[in-house]
């Protein structure tokens, strides 16, 4: 598979009431274009921290970011802004990420227009084929984000990170919210989207029986460092590093039926 993100060596430090916070220590990864590499950890192990990092929301203190085989932490300005169409992002809490006062048509049309992906006259039918594929009537547009339940925030959240055609879309704690039943639709949705459209998940979830349903391969974080990286089964069948034994103590009975590198897709 082509290589699509590399990370190597990233670093972040915080100050906190003059205590040095180390977020981020060293963390290499990689991710595969069409793969979904499942990040776990418990809260404040420096997840959230390398999502950032990675959308350059925050600098890293150093180390390397390689995306589409070209230098990320190099661009900067209209360059970056432009390339960000390349990598999206999916947020926990849609309503802080989005001006609850906005409707839906608003939100989606933003992303169409920053990066020029059709023309004017043609973005009301592109909202209208973004809202039908992730399962919301088109009547929606003309909603309020507030009227809209958790789920359905979610299902316009994913709309418009795929409305760029992104090669990657980071997902943080993206279906913690929403219940079993709600949460499982989106999983499929999301699964769909990367089968049709060849798009990579890094997806962020403290959560191993929702990495199990989407990673191929996942990764584990434990103050700042990516301790263990293996696949979905092996991390969950055999983990060998007290993070990743602690996550799965914390949901005992994980099965996975399938073959090795094949994400389950059982939700």
């Amino acid at each position: 598979m082509t290589e699509l993100l590399a990370t190597k060596n990233l670093s972040r430090r915080f100050v906190s009431r003059d205590r040095e916070v180390i977020a981020l220590d060293d963390a290499s990864l990689t991710l595969s274009a069409g793969e979904t590499l499942g990040l776990a950890g418990a809260s404040g192990s420096g997840k959230s921290t390398l999502a950032r990092v990675l959308l350059r929301l925050i600098q890293a203190d150093g180390g390397t970011i390689r995306f589409e085989g070209e230098d990320w932490l190099a661009h900067s300005g209209r360059e970056l802004r432009w390339r960000r169409a390349r990598m999206q992002m999916v947020f926990q809490d849609v309503l802080s990420a989005f001006n609850p006062r906005a409707t839906v048509a608003s939100v989606i049309d933003d992303p169409l227009r920053i990066h020029n992906v059709v023309a004017k006259s043609e973005r009301p039918h592109e909202i209208a084929a973004l809202l039908d594929r992730v399962g919301l009537p088109g009547s929606y547009s003309a909603r309020s984000i507030r009227e809209l339940s958790g789920g359905q925030r979610q299902r316009v959240a994913i709309a418009r990170a795929i409305a760029t055609r992104p090669s990657l879309i980071v997902l943080d704690e993206a279906v913690s919210a929403l219940d079993v039943s709600v949460r499982g639709k989106i999983l499929e949705l999301l699964v769909t989207l990367q089968e049709e459209r060849g798009i990579a998940y890094l997806f962020i979830s403290h959560d191993l029986s929702v990495l199990r349903a989407v990673s191929h391969r996942i990764t584990v974080m434990d103050a700042g460092k990516l301790v263990e990286t293996a696949s979905a089964r092996k991390i969950i069948d055999a983990p060998s590093s007290p993070a990743a034994k602690a996550l799965v103590a914390a949901v005992p009975r994980l099965i996975i039926p399938r073959q090795e590198g094949q994400a389950e897709h059982g939700f």
